[in-house]
């Protein structure tokens, strides 16, 4: 299994070359998350490659030929693949938005860190012509982790933040 990570300057066809140099070379793309951030686009892969290629060949495909046609910086990471256990874990969004100003993030990540959250996915985004920062992030609740208190503590512990935590519906995902 590989993890592609892939940064360049938004423009049309960037995820289109490289899905097309994976397909041409008998990979699979397996899992992705892909976003605009800051005037670049950003695209991290997972991707399980046939036997007959190695990392050093998958590399040479996309590196150099994606610099030079879409102004891509791209990584190739050899990982060890893991089963992801199933997990009947509660999934929670957590939603926060506040004043922009630095450390929102890092206060928030603090509570949940504390109290051994797993936090699975985040987006942020500065709204409102740079006034107000605004994160959503995908939880894992431990199960000694009462989510009411978890959102009074978050409250208590960044003030001045709108915070709403509520169970996500699997069914909808």
């Amino acid at each position: 299994m590989l993890i592609i990570t892939a940064v360049g300057p938004d423009k049309p066809g960037m995820v289109h070359a490289l899905a097309q140099i994976l397909f041409e070379s008998g990979c699979n793309i397996e899992d992705t998350t892909m976003t605009r951030l800051s005037g670049q686009f950003s695209m991290i892969l997972a991707v399980d490659t046939p036997q007959n290629i190695s990392v050093s060949e998958l590399e040479a495909r996309l590196v150099e030929p994606l610099k030079a046609s879409h102004e891509l910086t791209i990584d190739v990471v050899d990982i060890e693949e893991r089963e992801e256990p199933e997990s009947d874990t509660p999934r929670f969004l957590l939603t926060a938005y506040g004043a922009e100003k630095t450390g929102l993030l890092a206060n928030l990540t603090g509570v949940l860190s504390q109290r051994k959250v797993n936090v699975t996915d985040v987006q942020t985004r500065v709204a409102s012509h740079g006034t107000v920062y605004v994160m959503l992030l995908e939880l894992e609740l431990p199960a000694d982790v009462v989510p009411a208190e978890l959102e009074q503590e978050i409250r208590a512990q960044n003030e001045g933040l709108k915070i709403s935590l509520r169970e996500m519906d699997e069914e909808t995902l």
